[in-house]
């Protein structure tokens, strides 16, 4: 990460709990501080990375009056299975 970047993180420390967090690194020496965070779990890892994607909108919203928009990296597990965020159990 870069001086100005902005990270999106979900995390698992439980089975079925889901933790979105921004992360942002002050200084190329020091390891990433979290900016936001989700105030609870989530059902799902699509809907933390939801949240997380919102949090991150509103974030740039709020900069983009006063200046340049941060940059914003992602993080999507490889793995991550998003047909459970379908309504009513949809399944492709």
């Amino acid at each position: 990460m870069s001086h100005d970047n902005i990270e999106l993180m979900v995390d698992e420390p439980i089975p079925g709990h889901y933790y979105w967090m921004l992360l942002k690194e002050e200084t190329p020496d020091h390891h990433p501080q979290a900016v936001a965070y989700a105030e609870g779990p989530l059902p799902s890892y699509s809907a933390a990375m939801m949240a997380g994607i919102a949090a991150l909108q509103r974030r740039a919203d709020m900069r983009a009056d006063g200046g340049d928009p941060p940059v914003v990296t992602a993080f999507i597990d490889p793995r991550a299975d998003f047909s459970d965020s379908h309504p009513g159990g949809l399944h492709h």
